[in-house]
């Protein structure tokens, strides 16, 4: 089968490589669309994150299982998944134990090439499993990118009053398009002050951004200020070079701060949620598909994504 191969950092290759064989836990899917993930990829091909090579790149896809193993239950042959997390998923094929993985199944009347954004969808619900969100939360999204844009959806079906910070007027509006209440440009300096303005303070941060562009990495800092005092923030970005936080304003806040929630069961609850919601017309992934490229070009993606972030929100990977 073909594969793109992450063979050492920053070294991409389209190889042949066997089909993955199957264990009586295991399925075997056909790859339908994968999809390049803005936040983690990079990384990774860089070598952060990641010390065994090579390995089969990509991790967002979706797909029809076309193999059971003898163990399995809850999944049947010909079933539309889509799953979190394993890596593996830039090729024709890919081997999974459902039993280490949030493994979903996608209805026939939703499932559609974009579809392999699902993935992210579930990764991106996790900062609500250990939260609550009811109806007049006020939530301050920092990064408007496919995350920070699939959070201001889920967020808004739970009644909260959503709040967003980007550097691209394109990703702001496209969040007002998606539901956000109010959007502002973070390389402001008064953006502190307009984002509580109106009387604003936040309950929750989502610190849903990569690497802080601005001079003295202070966005994480200015939204602090933003929420209010024993207010809760959620670190979900994948920063390269880290996040550097002001200690005392986090104290002055009496802030808590902790990541999403990794708990498989958690996220196989909320899952369902999110395919209730596409169901719904509540949550739009389509509208995030901003390109896309053969299984060949999958480095010219990643650059797409990286170099030019105000015109690219999700990049599909034709398998």
């Amino acid at each position: 089968m073909k594969a793109v191969l992450l063979q050492r950092p920053n070294v991409l290759e389209l190889a042949e490589i066997p089909v993955p064989s199957i264990n009586e836990n295991e399925v075997l899917i056909k790859i339908k669309s994968g999809c390049i993930c803005n936040g983690s990829d990079p990384s990774i091909f860089k070598g952060a994150h990641w010390d065994e090579f090579p390995v089969v790149f990509g991790h967002e896809a979706f797909g029809e299982i076309i193999a059971c193993g003898k163990a399995i239950s809850g999944f049947s042959v010909a079933d539309m998944v889509s799953w979190w997390f394993k890596t593996g998923a830039f090729a024709e094929y890919i081997c999974i134990n459902p039993n280490e993985v949030a493994m979903l199944k996608i209805p026939a009347d939703i499932c559609s090439e974009e579809m392999s954004i699902l993935e992210l969808a579930m990764a991106a619900s996790r900062v609500f499993i250990n939260t609550e969100i009811k109806k007049g939360s006020k939530l301050l999204i920092v990064g408007l990118g496919p995350s920070g844009l699939i959070m201001t959806q889920i967020a808004k079906s739970m009644g909260a009053v959503v709040v967003g910070w980007d550097l691209y007027e394109s990703r702001r509006s496209k969040a007002l398009a998606l539901g956000a209440d109010k959007v502002f440009d973070n390389s402001r300096e008064e953006v502190s002050a307009l984002t509580v303005s109106d009387g604003f303070q936040a309950d929750i941060i989502i610190d849903a951004f990569g690497d802080d562009l601005l001079e003295g990495n202070k966005t994480l800092n200015n939204a602090i200020k933003a929420l209010k005092p024993y207010g809760q923030i959620i670190s979900y970005g994948q920063p390269v070079n880290g996040r550097v936080i002001d200690v005392f304003e986090l104290q002055r806040k009496c802030a808590r701060i902790c990541g999403p929630s990794n708990d498989l069961n958690e996220i196989r609850k909320i899952s369902v949620q999110i395919i209730d919601l596409l169901i719904q017309g509540k949550l739009d992934l389509k509208s995030l598909v901003s390109g896309r490229v053969p299984l060949c070009e999958v480095s010219r993606g990643l650059a797409l994504v990286t170099e030019q972030p105000d015109k690219y929100i999700k990049i599909l990977v034709d398998i």
